[in-house]
C-alpha cells in the first residue's frame, strides 16, 4: 500500500511540472475571452454525488487530480468514497465508508469547437478501503464517464469478492 501511495505522489509531482502553462502569445486569449487551447491545465477539484449500489442509494464524495492537455484529452487520478448507512440492534445508524482509487482517461470529441466540449472516457478503480459488509476481498470498479457541463454520469460495473460477484 505504501508503494502505491508513493507512486501516486510521484505522478502528482510529475503532473504539476507537466501542466505548467506555456507562455505563447497571451494577447489572443484576452481578446476572445476563451482559454487558449495551447495551454495544459492542472485539474484539482472535489465533488459529490449519488450512486445506486446493490439496490442501495449511497452518497459519494470524490477528490480529483488530473491533467487537461490542450482540451484534447484528460488524464485523472481520483478517490471516490461511497457512504453506506446501516442500523444496528439499538436502532442507531452506523456509517461505513468504502473508498476506491480510480484512474481515468477522457477524450474531447469536439476539439476544434471551443464553446462545446464533448468529454467521454473510461475509468478503472480499485477498492483501497472497505468497511461494513458491502465489499469484501478484492473489488474493482470499471466505468464509462460522460462529462457534461456541470455534472458527470458514470455507468459501470463492479467486480466484487475477488471478482466472483459482478453487478452494475
Amino acid at each position: 500500500m505504501k508503494k502505491i501511495l508513493n507512486l501516486i505522489a510521484i505522478l502528482m509531482i510529475g503532473a504539476t511540472s507537466f501542466a505548467q502553462q506555456t507562455t505563447e502569445d497571451k494577447n489572443s486569449d484576452f481578446s476572445s475571452g476563451i482559454d487558449s487551447v495551447k495551454n495544459n491545465k492542472l485539474l484539482i477539484y472535489p465533488g459529490f454525488g449519488a450512486s445506486l449500489v446493490r439496490n442501495e442509494l449511497a452518497p459519494i464524495f470524490f477528490i480529483n487530480v488530473g491533467i487537461n492537455h490542450r482540451n484534447h484529452y484528460e488524464v485523472n487520478i481520483n478517490t471516490s468514497s461511497f457512504f453506506f448507512f446501516e442500523r444496528d440492534q439499538d436502532k442507531n445508524y452506523s456509517i461505513f465508508r468504502n473508498t476506491f482509487l480510480n484512474a481515468e482517461f477522457l477524450l474531447n470529441f469536439s476539439p476544434l469547437n471551443r464553446t462545446i466540449k464533448n468529454w467521454n472516457g473510461v475509468g478503472v478503480g480499485y477498492l483501497v478501503e472497505s468497511k461494513g459488509q458491502y465489499f469484501r476481498d478484492a473489488t474493482m470498479f470499471i466505468y464509462y464517464k460522460r462529462k457534461l457541463r456541470y455534472i458527470s454520469v458514470l455507468p459501470g460495473i463492479m467486480l466484487a469478492d475477488n471478482f466472483k460477484d459482478v453487478f452494475p
